[in-house]
């Protein structure tokens, strides 16, 4: 109802009267015996006509019994009646400016525009009102559709509280909802102007311009160095009021300044650390987005740890911070974050699949299965369930299942998810054809993959190296494989792939050079490497250092094929 909904402003009120209510209660108790007789003065004669103390103290008996009544019928919802017996209050003691602006506010919530003028009006030709009945009369007569009216209460506003951001705010929205650009911009021109003005009053004038951009009142061109400057501006005035400094860093995240903005929630955090667990909950989130959008991983762990430490039953956080963990390529820990999400909300579906990523990429398939069965047991089957089935299939090798389940997930995600059809999808169906033996269709998916993602090395690569182990489409791969090795020059597998390609085209010295690159950047020693190595010192006839480069490949991984060409009687190949 629209009076409980007001009744946060009578309260706020009650408490700026509340003196005022005593003083009065204790007038009639040192006046008046319980008996109601008369006290030591009574032996002075009875004035004719009530005095100017006694006036007083009926108005205030008629102030506060409105006021009471009203509160009465705003706790049983009755709005109508309570407007009446606060109206009546104010009518009782018209010097109570601050009554009248409550009012003047319930009046407007409940969309009573004229009314609103009314009381405001009264209010405002107290010799004590100040810019805050102006700025709301403003307002009232903009809803009353009174504009020349508005512009004179908000102008009287800006004249009786220059400090203040109510009479600009109200008159430059009065100007821009008019499309008058540049008596808006004039207005704000001259708040920005005021020499004495603020920290607090120079951020607020920032936020209006913000707000206004972003509405699409005012052009972004214009408003960001404005607001640009007013923000740095309050920075030099050094303002220690959190409120202001937590606005400060709002205004420069707002305007893309990320740095400036986390400086500044680190300097509040750190300074004037909040008591309430939500408000540093709020902070902490914001520096976590905003170092995570600066790609600094390490710094947004340690945010959400330290909102894990308020709310250490929060899974969400959990799962954020594994997530973060993955990125980091720190796997055990990732493992352990999802763990303990999955057992705080067991309902959490994407931890499952998370957890089982993290143990795909610990090789150790066989949990990763397990984790998957429990997915697959308590939700509805989808393409993630059947998505990393596929991957803990293709890890312990077993292909045909694997490409069984990435059919099964392909189905579940043109019926419903199409955006599920990424390049890292059809890379897995590639690579898993290619295991099975499938060329073509490893051929197929591999370049569907590169059709929406044509700079994914990791596929050119693979692409590439499929065609030059068979012999076949070898121009097409090299091309493919420099590409990949434009966009990642020290990858030791590109290398690689990129000399075995020039080896099957005959070209053993040059596919030395890069073969030699590649085992200068492959850590740690990598089996394949060797073998190729010592295939391409054999096509140059130098048998020792082949031999040498075999060895090594087999004291990383034994192999009956690189065993074979190391016996005198085959030689090598």
């Amino acid at each position: 109802m629209a009076g409980t909904h007001a009744r946060r402003g009578w309260v706020l009120w009650l408490g700026r009267a509340g003196l005022v209510g005593a003083l009065f209660l204790t007038g009639c108790a040192g006046g008046w015996h319980a008996s109601g007789a008369r006290s030591s003065t009574a032996d002075k004669p009875a004035a004719a006509e009530p005095n100017a103390s006694t006036a007083k103290i009926n108005q205030r008996a008629d102030l506060y019994g409105h006021f009471a009544a009203g509160i009465v019928y705003d706790v049983r919802e009755e709005p109508r009646k309570a407007d009446d017996e606060f109206n009546a209050a104010v009518l009782a003691d018209p010097s109570q400016v601050q009554l009248a602006v409550d009012l003047g506010q319930r009046y407007l919530q409940n969309h009573e525009p004229a009314k609103a003028v009314e009381i405001l009006s009264r209010a405002s030709r107290q010799p004590h009102a100040g810019g805050q009945v102006f700025g709301w009369l403003g307002e009232a007569c903009v809803q009353a559709n009174d504009l020349p009216a508005a512009i004179a209460a908000y102008r009287e506003a800006i004249k009786r509280l220059p400090q203040s951001i109510v009479g600009y705010h109200g008159l430059a929205q009065l100007y821009l909802r008019s499309k008058q650009t540049n008596e808006a911009l004039g207005v704000l021109e001259a708040g920005a102007a005021q020499k004495r003005a603020g920290a607090a009053f120079l951020v607020d004038l920032a936020g209006f311009h913000i707000a206004a951009a972003r509405t699409h009142l005012l052009p972004a061109e214009i408003t960001k160095p404005r607001a640009l400057a007013l923000l740095d501006r309050a920075a030099r005035l050094n303002p220690t009021e959190p409120q202001v400094f937590q606005r400060l860093a709002e205004g420069y995240k707002a305007l893309g300044e990320l740095k400036r903005a986390t400086a500044l929630y680190e300097n509040l955090v750190q300074t004037h650390p909040p008591d309430n667990p939500t408000a540093r909950l709020a902070l902490h989130e914001q520096l976590f987005q905003l170092y995570m959008r600066a790609g600094d991983a390490t710094n947004a762990t340690r945010h959400l740890e330290a909102i894990k430490a308020d709310y250490p039953s929060n899974p969400q956080v959990h799962l954020l911070l594994g997530a973060l963990c993955s990125d980091e390529k720190k796997f055990a820990d990732a493992e352990q974050h999802f763990e303990t999400a999955i057992l705080l909300d067991p309902s959490l579906e994407p931890a499952y699949y998370d957890l089982a990523g993290a143990q795909l990429a610990m090789r150790k398939p066989e949990a990763a299965w397990e984790t998957i069965e429990k997915a697959r047991a308590r939700f509805k089957v989808g393409f993630l369930a059947e998505m990393y089935s596929g991957l803990a299939l293709a890890a312990e090798q077993k292909y045909a299942e694997a490409l069984n389940h990435y059919g099964a997930a392909e189905l579940h995600a043109k019926v419903s998810e199409p955006e599920r059809l990424n390049d890292f999808f059809y890379f897995q169906v590639g690579a898993a054809n290619e295991r099975a033996g499938h060329y073509d269709e490893a051929e197929a998916a591999l370049r569907k993959c590169l059709e929406l993602a044509p700079d994914n090395a990791e596929a050119l690569n693979y692409l590439g190296y499929m065609w030059a182990d068979r012999g076949v489409k070898l121009n097409e791969a090299e091309t493919m494989i420099r590409k990949a090795l434009k966009l990642e020059p020290e990858n030791g597998a590109y290398l690689d792939s990129l000399a075995w390609i020039l080896l099957k085209q005959g070209k053993a010295a040059e596919a030395l050079d890069f073969q030699l690159k590649a085992l200068k950047f492959t850590d740690p020693p990598d089996a394949t490497v060797f073998d190729h190595l010592g295939d391409i010192y054999a096509a140059l006839g130098r048998q020792a250092e082949a031999h040498e480069a075999w060895q090594k490949s087999l004291a990383v991984e034994s192999n009956p094929v690189v065993a074979k060409k190391l016996q005198p009687a085959t030689g090598p190949r």
